[in-house]
Formats: structure tokens, sequence, C-alpha cells
């Protein structure tokens, strides 16, 4: 199915499905898939929407952009939501951005990059998605060996608005949490 075509959430999801793979682009224009973070943070830009659909790659950063403009392009009321365990030194704690949008007074967290969460889940309020994710982001943080149980309450959720140029990970990161 082409982009232009699709007309339900439903539908998007299996397109990113059928279409759109995990990994980033670099400065230089070359696709990772299989990549370290220290390459991903040296190397790595984050697409719009746009360039996001061209090139059918890209980390939830990316994905997020990449749904940001269809649920945009369809009139749906969205939020784009960034987590990371807030710490003043370098690690290496995962983070994550996810969309949700609203309809018929539910929210839903579209999910595609975070693979274990993929999926259109339906919530009651836009804070129990943002509590669940951070609880499925420190699951998968403990279950690589970088987080424990008490580093919850290190992650914080900030909303932001959509990337009109693409953006090193640092300017990403200055970007969302301004």
């Amino acid at each position: 199915m082409e982009f232009e075509r699709i007309k339900t959430p439903k539908e998007f999801l299996e397109y990113m499905n059928n279409n759109i793979t995990y990994g980033f682009i670099g400065k230089n224009g070359k696709k990772y898939q299989n990549f370290s973070s220290e390459e991903w943070l040296k190397e790595g830009i984050v697409q719009n929407g746009e360039e996001a659909l061209k090139s059918k790659i890209g980390t939830c950063y990316d994905q997020v952009e990449l749904e940001r403009l269809w649920f945009e392009n369809h009139h749906i009321e969205v939020k784009t939501i960034f987590i990371w365990f807030e710490v003043d030194y370098e690690n290496n704690y995962p983070t994550h951005t996810f969309l949700v949008y609203k309809n018929n007074h539910k929210w839903y967290w579209f999910e595609h990059a975070f693979e274990d969460c993929r999926g259109i889940h339906e919530f009651d309020s836009l804070e129990e998605i943002i509590n669940t994710v951070i609880s499925k982001q420190l699951e998968y943080a403990i279950s690589i060996g970088i987080a424990k149980e008490s580093d919850k309450k290190l992650i914080k959720s900030y909303e932001y608005k959509k990337i009109i140029e693409p953006l090193t990970i640092e300017e990403f990161i200055n970007h969302v949490i301004e």
C-alpha cells in the first residue's frame, strides 16, 4: 500500500511493519542497521517525516516524525513524547520517543520502533500512557543490564514539537528538552 492511500492508524502500522527498518542515516548518507550507540551518537542524523518516508529507515526518533507526518496529514490530534533517564553524567541509559493520538475521548499509544511493544494501545489518559511507557523502558533497561528498579525515579518525559530540518543526535536532544 502506498503512504498516500493509507486511511487508518491500523493500516499505517501495517505499512510501517512492511516498509520501515530500524536503523539510522549517517551524516555521510549511509544507512546503518547494526550499530553501536557510539556510532549512532557520532554519525546519526534525525530525519524529519518526509526524509524518513524516503529513506525507509529510522530509530524511534525518525519513526515518530514519520508517524507525526501521517497523523497530521489526516488531521488527527497527536502529541510526541521523549523519555530518558535524566542524569548529569555520560551514560548508556536508553532513550525513547513515541507518538500518542486522541480519538473519541481516548488516547492511543502508536508504537512501531520499540518492537516488544509494537502496536496500537488504548488508554483513558495521556498520563496513563506515559507511566506505561516509562515502566516498559525501565523493564528494557533492566533486561539489558543498564538499570535497576530504583532508577525509575530518574526517568523524565518531555512533550516536543516537530523537527523541520535534519538534526544531529545532540541537536535533537536539545530540541526536545528545551
